[in-house]
């Protein structure tokens, strides 16, 4: 309410010639105040009129609406004046004079974002949000989680603006890869994974982190879009005033003004040597711009991240179609892909990693050298699990099966409605859970186990993430243990 009075005071000053405010070149339009929840920003010709005209209307302002301005944390910036017209002013208004750059709604304004120096509030926030002592407390699952958020929230503000300079991103992506790791000055973990997989996009094989630079392109390219899209908002009629060329691009821009809009305008091109073509994307379909790779109306920064890698990137890491289920928590989703990818701390990947053991056999069989496949399938331990679950679910076990590749992609070729592979899928991950569980515990605590022991648990996770994860299906465990499941299809 007090934000319409102001409008509405402005109004009528401008209107009475009391106040002058800045008229935006080409018929553009005139500014004098922009408001945004509890801050105003006036703009106006340097004039001891103009100062003293927004003295007393600030005053109206208390007497109207009993609202009292803080001078204290006001500034008065002055462009092409000295500092002792700055101060003249200042004191007129009876607040300080302000130094570029400053921050206005948590942009810096006046700075040049090119510098990395003024990207450090982001880096401190990042840093702070994935924090070395959350890295310690969180799983693999929970680490990737949050960093998945993080670059959601913290810099998007910043990156949706200002082109960031590579170095930042260098740096922002370094924050986000030793949190994944759980990796500090005093820890040294491996890293099993390359980060350029672990950034994939899930349909990709990846898990989804998301590459930071093409989430900055992504997110700067949807200004084109916002701007076809609204063409008489103020900001737009700023824009076409100040920038009006005659240009063959979608949005005006005149290359010889620098600033954020300029940079913006130079997506096209960094598109382009990426493959993807911005005119060609960015279309008109009844009367309604749009992405044209989305399935979507609108503009979609997902979709755009997604054409940016699928360039990139030729093929998926790990076959997507086996990954992913929401049914199934997310440390086993992640152990399943680390397993298909063989990254997980077998003696072999141990040795393979410059870590000297006196033993690289299985600790349970004896038979063969530990690697990812042996541990999970070649192993008699392991495939007997597998024969016992196998005969739970009712399929057949395969006749030949050296991978663990090979054995999910057989499951989940079996016929079956969705939600029955879906449940299968559940009680695959669950089954490759404790088989790394039950050989921890053997090479750790030289605790063995028994098969059918691990075939229970096996049961009762599945169990118990499908009834806590799959909404309005809750089977009786009586039926669960005999894997009767004809009334969830």
């Amino acid at each position: 309410m007090a934000m319409e009075i102001i409008s509405l005071f402005m109004n009528r000053v401008m209107n009475a010639g009391l106040y002058e405010g800045i008229k935006i070149p080409n018929d553009g339009p005139l500014l004098s105040h922009l408001c945004y929840a509890d801050d105003v920003l006036f703009l106006g010709r340097w004039s001891v009129q103009n100062a003293v005209t927004l003295s007393r209307l600030l005053r109206w302002l208390n007497l109207v609406t009993g609202l009292r301005v803080n001078f204290q944390k006001s500034k008065l910036y002055g462009f092409g004046v000295d500092e002792e017209e700055k101060l003249r002013l200042a004191n007129v208004l009876k607040c300080e004079v302000g130094k570029l750059p400053f921050s206005y709604l948590g942009i810096p304004i006046g700075a040049n974002m090119k510098r990395s120096k003024f990207w450090d509030p982001v880096i401190k926030k990042f840093s702070a949000k994935l924090s070395k002592w959350k890295a310690k407390f969180l799983s693999l699952a929970g680490r990737v989680t949050l960093a998945k958020s993080v670059l959601g929230s913290l810099p998007s503000y910043f990156l949706s603006l200002f082109v960031a300079p590579k170095c930042v991103i260098n740096k922002l992506e370094k924050i986000r890869r030793d949190f994944v790791w759980g990796f500090s000055e005093s820890i040294k973990k491996m890293r099993w994974v390359r980060w350029e997989g672990i950034t994939k996009s899930k349909r990709k094989g990846g898990l989804g982190v998301g590459n930071i630079r093409d989430f900055n392109i992504a997110m700067l390219t949807k200004w084109w879009w916002r701007y076809k899209s609204n063409p008489n908002q103020l900001w737009a009629k700023v824009i076409s005033s100040i920038h009006k060329s005659s240009s063959n691009l979608l949005i005006p821009l005149k290359k010889t003004i620098p600033g954020v809009w300029n940079d913006i305008g130079k997506m096209d091109k960094i598109l382009d040597k990426a493959g993807i073509s911005l005119i060609q994307n960015l279309v008109e379909e009844n009367g309604v711009w749009k992405w044209r790779s989305s399935a979507e109306a609108g503009f979609s920064v997902k979709q755009v991240r997604w054409d940016l890698e699928s360039c990139r990137v030729a093929s998926a890491v790990v076959d997507p179609a086996l990954l992913w289920n929401s049914w199934a928590p997310g440390k086993g989703n992640i152990l399943l892909w680390r397993a298909l990818l063989g990254r997980i701390a077998s003696r072999e990947g141990l040795v393979r990693r410059g870590v000297t053991l006196p033993d690289v056999n299985c600790p349970r069989c004896g038979l063969d050298i530990e690697s990812s496949d042996h541990i999970f399938i070649r192993c008699l331990w392991a495939k007997s699990i597998w024969w016992n679950v196998l005969s739970w679910l009712r399929i057949s076990f395969p006749s030949q099966c050296d991978s663990l590749e090979e054995l999910v992609k057989y499951i989940k070729e079996c016929p079956g409605s969705a939600t029955w592979k879906r449940l299968v899928s559940t009680v695959v991950i669950a089954t490759v859970w404790r088989i790394w569980s039950a050989r921890n515990a053997k090479v750790f605590e030289d605790l063995f186990i028994p098969i059918m022991k691990t075939v229970g648990f096996i049961k009762e996770d599945s169990f118990i993430w499908f009834c806590n994860r799959a909404k309005n299906m809750k089977p009786t465990w009586e039926k669960w243990v005999l894997f009767d499941v004809v009334d969830l299809m």
